[in-house]
């Protein structure tokens, strides 16, 4: 389903003519890129911090690149026009829009869009007092619309809680973290139940089947692989499509000196091997609103990476029946755990 404040800024690419870069999240994901790639006649250019968004972009002929928007290669001052649809982590939209202000032309625009409840008016209203303009968001239905003109810029860049920089959080091991990662700054608590279950999952093999292998998959920061180490697996992979998770995730391996591979790609998308053991907290719901694509492309992505006699360990959300889907996946699913909100859930070929 596509984002509707998305599609504000699409159809105002249309009419704009010299240099725009979009700056595109999660948000995007939906987004029919040929149509963006090739609508109207301005240059475009796409930073976006999501590996399949801009694989999908540069399929078609686009300018794209994946990082965690670092826009330190591009010219200071190049860019008529930044288009952004505000994120839901406020260091990142406030990130962008100081980015902008140096990115962009004299007279040049930043084009916001949003809902109300993503605070688009707050946004906008930080962005004309950096910008020195006086613009109002455009209401088109729940939608807003912002256009603002850089007329100066203010010498009190917007608070982004350092979004570049990694952070040591309040983990054993310590381990390092920044904004942009879902659960940037703490330990998921289903992560956390997973991680306790390890040891028995690993003594459920069949004798003779070590688990030599780990991937984590949607690795985020890095806890399961980093926490998974102890096991003495010879071989820990971990995978993500969010530049910011992959950064964290390297630093970590890096700080602990393990040595694993992190690979970006989306639900494991770019991995051809398989693995003893898969652990995998997933992103499958916003509140009560559950994600079915997501799931098969989870539960898909599972079934082709883990080996015949392999395990692999899921933690949701009790309300979310995952046992369900697997079973369309899986011969051997079974709940194995349970803990507050959270149950265990692993998949396997054969019992």
């Amino acid at each position: 389903m596509n984002d509707q404040s998305v599609e504000l800024l699409v159809q105002q690419l249309a009419p704009l003519t010299g240099k725009c870069l979009i700056v595109a999240d999660e948000n995007w994901a939906s987004t029919a890129w040929n149509a963006v790639a090739h609508s109207g006649t301005s240059q475009r250019v796409l930073f976006s911090n999501r590996d399949e968004i801009v694989r999908g972009a540069q399929a078609t002929g686009m300018e794209a690149q994946f990082n965690d928007f670092d826009f330190s290669t591009l010219e200071p001052a190049s860019f008529d026009h930044v288009l952004f649809r505000v994120s839901k982590e406020r260091a990142v939209t406030h990130h962008i829009i100081n980015c902008a202000s140096a990115l962009l032309k004299d007279g040049g625009q930043l084009i916001l869009s949003g809902q109300k409840t993503d605070g688009i008016k707050t946004y906008t209203d930080a962005a004309c007092q950096l910008f020195g303009d006086s613009s109002r968001p455009q209401k088109n239905g729940i939608y807003y619309l912002s256009i603002i003109s850089k007329y100066r810029v203010s010498d009190d860049p917007l608070d982004d809680k350092d979004y570049t920089q990694l952070r040591a959080i309040n983990t054993k091991p310590t381990l390092l973290s920044k904004p942009g990662i879902f659960g940037w700054n703490k330990v998921d608590q289903g992560s956390a139940f997973l991680i306790g279950y390890l040891p028995k999952l690993l003594e459920r093999y069949p004798a003779g089947d070590n688990a030599k292998s780990l991937l984590d998959l949607g690795c985020g920061y890095g806890y399961l692989a980093c926490s998974a180490n102890e096991f003495g697996f010879e071989r820990i992979v971990a995978t993500d499509n969010n530049a910011a998770a992959l950064l964290a995730c390297n630093a970590n391996f890096n700080a602990l000196g393990i040595a694993g591979v992190v690979v970006a790609g989306d639900a494991g998308s770019e991995l051809n091997e398989r693995f003893d053991t898969i652990v995998c907290n997933p992103p499958f719901h916003q509140g009560f609103n559950i994600d079915s694509a997501l799931t098969e492309k989870f539960l898909s992505a599972t079934k082709r990476l883990i080996t015949s006699r392999g395990r692999a360990l899921f933690v949701v959300n009790n309300f979310i029946a995952l046992e369900k889907k697997a079973r369309d996946y899986f011969s051997c699913v079974e709940e194995v755990g349970r803990s507050g909100s959270f149950k265990l859930i692993m998949v396997a070929h054969k019992p």
